[in-house]
């Protein structure tokens, strides 16, 4: 029961009646009878004192506040399945699932080392690796046991309740330009911000997230406003779009390109852009051994990859 009052079984039932479009289907899919489905149907609309489902025809149809219900309890039923399959990998002396949350960058350089070293000590584990850039806030944080998250190096940083936060990294920003651009060969190592004043842009991350406003504040501070000719939500559109000619990205460090055909890169400085990475941990699993180990494989693939252009810890 949940908060004494909805039975799970049902509501899953309830669920499967309104994703499959009737009784007859819910009960093929479930293995039931089609009058076990009704009597589970029944007994939720008794127990809610709600009003399900409506005659349509020959059939039935969810009612609004049906629609409601199921919208309601995805989230609820998503956790009540992560929770089985946890208690099964304890039942069964096996190391769990952990659940990381990345930005793009980060997942592409960063995580098929760890999730190589957590394959090979933690052959059981199963890793649930997520993008959490889709959008201004990460969704649904505290579902995941790390969250790779990013922030402007040059502000406090933000604790989460129930977390442990741990800096990762620090590293500037880049400019990628078609290689041959006047960019790069009036500047050979670094470029200042003014120098982008009026040059074609390409965006590359989601308006507000904190790449976006870490360049927007660089770029005020050097007194001109950005000319976005082309918007897009990821670093690798953008990069091919530079090296279609169609202007130049501003990019952090681990997403600049070490080798692509058409392109170069210079360092922004005056002033020099800078973000801060950080990994947020469950204060409930923090001593788990997969969750340490993660931690231990993480600075390494830090390590490994910022030697190229940012400042580590």
């Amino acid at each position: 029961m949940i908060a004494g009052m909805i039975d799970v079984q049902r509501l899953r039932v309830f669920r499967a009646v309104v994703a499959s479009g009737s009784v007859q289907a819910a009960a093929e899919h479930l293995g039931y009878t089609p009058s076990a489905v009704s009597q589970q149907i029944s007994a939720l609309q008794r127990e809610t004192g709600l009003v399900l489902f409506e005659k349509a025809g020959r059939g039935i149809s969810p009612t609004a506040t049906a629609k409601v219900l199921a919208a309601e309890s995805e989230e609820l039923m998503d956790t009540l399945n992560r929770l089985g399959g946890v208690v099964d990998h304890l039942r069964e002396g096996r190391s769990g699932s952990l659940t990381i949350g990345a930005f793009s960058s980060a997942a592409q350089f960063w995580m098929p080392q760890v999730a190589k070293g957590l394959r090979r000590e933690f052959p059981d584990l199963v890793l649930d690796l997520s993008l959490n850039e889709l959008g201004p806030e990460p969704a649904n944080p505290a579902r995941r046991d790390l969250d790779l998250t990013t922030e402007d190096a040059d502000l406090d940083g933000i604790e989460r309740p129930g977390h442990s936060r741990h800096v990762l990294a620090e590293e500037t920003y880049r400019v990628v330009a078609p290689r041959g651009h006047d960019l790069l060969t009036e500047w050979d190592h670094q470029v200042p911000m003014g120098a982008l004043a009026g040059q074609p842009l390409i965006d590359n991350d989601y308006h507000g997230n904190t790449c976006s406003l870490i360049i927007r504040n660089a770029c005020r501070a050097a007194g001109f406003t950005p000319r976005y000719v082309a918007r897009t939500e990821d670093h690798h559109t953008a990069l091919a779009f530079v090296a279609a000619g169609v202007g130049v990205t501003l990019v952090p460090s681990l997403a600049a390109p070490e080798s692509m055909a058409g392109v170069d890169s210079r360092e922004l400085v005056n002033p020099s852009p800078r973000r801060r990475i950080v990994v947020h941990v469950r204060d409930a699993v923090a001593d788990a051994p997969p969750v340490v180990r993660a931690l231990e494989l993480l600075d390494t693939a830090v390590a490994k990859r910022c030697v190229r252009h940012a400042v580590t810890r």
